[in-house]
């Protein structure tokens, strides 16, 4: 099992995230407040704490403005049937359109200290799992990551695919990423999503104590689940109380601390901005507390990538123990290295 570890990653996507969904000036202007306050005011709070986390960005965003996206092919959903890039603004660039673009925000990331990890939240933001969606969409999505990657100089390592909608693992891994964030884990997962809904919900409101996780390979590439998702204060969600919030949070640490494991927050910068500041305000408490049991010793706060990294090598040490003896032929033998002289039968080390 996993020291006690906390993993924290975070869906930067400005305005890329729900317009699908809801187009409009809420949507623009939370997309603004973001590249200007939110996300900025976030990465204080985790480097005033000394924790590292994995900011998973859309890819079109990553750029002062769109770069040329004929190469991805069109895709229609049931929810949204436009052309995808209907609402993007082809001739803007980050100044005059900072709920579209963040150019500089990679950079304030990629600058901070301690050091962030950037990982990729796809390209566009098209959602990988719904009806619609394309494996040669996907395999465009993953292509158009790895060349802003090399452009950027940014590892290919983390993916989060948006709204957790995993599909097309062998795709990913073929373009060269290392891990995933899965789906949740949840104490108990029913067949129906709407269960599943109503019990995150129940969740939230009883403060109940997250799962732990542990790091898998799925076709090859390393999966993360997630712990617990931290949800934005609109709609029915601003009756859960911070209290609630709060105390989850706490109980996810303390559980981490004392039974091992991973303990694996995530939530969107944009979401602080609803009702703001209570959101923000509790995720600052816990990255506070999390960084005094971070100083102290009693847990890690890895990235998705250093998490995997760490989860390939343990594999690879425990295959290699695993491998049988090699015996040699009949006869004494001498080593070179060594000069030493063995008798036959004696292993020689694999």
């Amino acid at each position: 099992m996993t020291r006690p570890t906390v993993v924290i990653s975070l869906d930067l996507e400005l305005s890329w995230g729900s317009f699908d969904l809801s187009y409009g000036d809420d949507l623009l202007k939370m997309g603004r407040w973001t590249h200007d306050v939110g996300a900025p005011n976030l990465l204080k709070h985790l480097t005033r704490n000394g924790l590292s986390a994995t900011w998973a960005i859309v890819g079109a965003m990553m750029r002062r403005s769109l770069p040329d996206v004929s190469g991805l092919p069109e895709v229609r959903f049931p929810h949204f049937s436009k052309p995808w890039f209907s609402y993007i603004p082809k001739d803007g660039d980050e100044k005059s359109h900072p709920e579209w673009f963040g150019a500089s925000l990679v950079e304030m990331i990629r600058n901070a200290t301690p050091q962030q990890e950037i990982g990729f939240h796809s390209f566009s933001h098209v959602p990988f799992g719904e009806r619609g969606m394309t494996r040669e969409r996907a395999i465009a999505e993953y292509r158009y990551c790895a060349q802003l990657a090399k452009e950027l100089g940014i590892a290919k390592s983390s993916f989060v695919f948006p709204r957790n909608s995993v599909r097309y693992l062998a795709e990913l891994r073929d373009a060269g990423f290392d891990c995933f964030r899965d789906v949740d884990r949840l104490p108990m997962r029913f067949a129906n999503d709407a269960l599943n809904s109503l019990g995150m919900i129940w969740a939230d409101f009883a403060g109940s104590t997250p799962c732990m996780v542990e790091p898998s390979l799925k076709d090859g590439i390393v999966s993360i689940p997630g712990s617990l998702l931290i949800r934005y204060a609109a709609g029915w969600r601003k009756y859960i109380p911070d209290s609630s919030r709060l105390r989850r949070l706490r109980k996810g640490l303390e559980r981490v601390r004392l039974s091992r494991g991973v303990f694996h927050v995530w939530f969107h910068p944009e979401n602080l901005y609803a009702e703001w500041p209570r959101v923000e305000n509790v995720v600052a408490r816990f990255l506070e507390e999390l960084g005094i049991l971070v100083r102290n010793g009693d847990v890690r706060c890895l990235t998705m990538g250093q998490l995997a990294s760490e989860f390939r090598a343990a594999a690879t040490v425990k295959q290699k123990s695993q491998q049988p003896a090699v015996f040699a032929p009949a006869g004494r033998v001498s080593s070179p290295a060594s000069g030493s002289r063995r008798r036959a039968g004696e292993p020689i080390s694999a």
